[in-house]
């Protein structure tokens, strides 16, 4: 259920928002702090280290770097007190933004802070559905590969009946992520990320398209395995999973559809 305060709001796909204004007294005197730490290793000529005036020191710092740490140390309380008291388990790192640029000492910070909890999922009817696909489910006998299709049966018929909300801050930050991976990638074999779409004979947009579609599969895949094997009380031994994963090294890739 979506719950509303003056300064927290979070909507039904457990999206979750925090908004505060930080004064700034506090932003100033959170600058001066951090400018003395930053004196203490700063090398500046005509001055022994850490000696500067603070002045000095500032006109030699980044003043980014500066106003990072400043946000940094201040945020951090204010999202800590906001978790606490609304007892919330995030599962992604929250995302600042000032609402009212440029940041300077001399003003207040409206600041909107946003992040999420595991979504919650619904499985109507899944054990009579997946009874059903395991009526035609090959013998004890069969090869590997009608094994791996009657598998993927049952992932068919999980994704077929899922009702899931996912926040799309999730999404996001995945396929983000995918992308920082990407990068890596190409960046180590000597190509470019546009070198390598071409050669997959794909663009940037339906590429992510193509990654969030599979985060997405994901995402639903794991939350419904995790979801019955919880209602069910299945219980699998690390050792069970080790012995499989000796079997067939790639399953190691998804462990929790492994487990279930």
């Amino acid at each position: 259920m979506a719950k509303t305060q003056k300064d927290f709001q979070q909507l039904k796909d457990k999206t979750f928002i925090i908004t505060t204004t930080i004064p700034k007294e506090d932003i100033q005197k959170e600058y001066q702090h951090v400018l003395s730490h930053l004196a203490e290793d700063i090398e500046i000529k005509g001055f022994r280290k850490g000696k500067a005036p603070m002045d000095v020191v500032e006109a030699h710092a980044e003043p980014n770097r500066i106003y990072e740490k400043v946000a940094e140390n201040l945020l951090s309380k204010v999202y800590s007190d906001k978790i606490q008291e609304n007892n919330l388990k995030p599962i992604i790192q929250p995302q600042v933004k000032i609402l009212n640029p440029p940041i300077s000492k001399d003003n207040d910070w409206q600041v909107e802070i946003k992040g999420c909890e595991l979504p919650e999922i619904e499985l109507p009817e899944i054990e009579a559905k997946i009874k059903k696909v395991n009526l035609q489910a090959p013998s004890a006998d069969a090869d590997q590969k009608a094994k791996e299709g009657q598998m993927d049966k049952i992932f068919e018929t999980i994704l077929s009946v899922a009702k899931i909300e996912l926040p799309e801050i999730l999404i996001a930050a995945d396929v983000q992520n995918r992308l920082s991976q990407l990068v890596d990638q190409t960046n180590q074999a000597g190509v470019s990320v546009a070198q390598y779409l071409k050669s997959k004979n794909t663009t940037l947009e339906q590429y992510q398209e193509e990654v969030q579609k599979q985060i997405t599969k994901e995402w639903t895949l794991n939350l419904a395995i995790d979801k019955i094997a919880s209602d069910q009380k299945i219980d699998v031994g690390q050792k069970e999973i080790e012995d499989m994963v000796a079997k067939n090294p790639n399953a190691a890739s998804n462990i929790n559809m492994l487990a279930y």
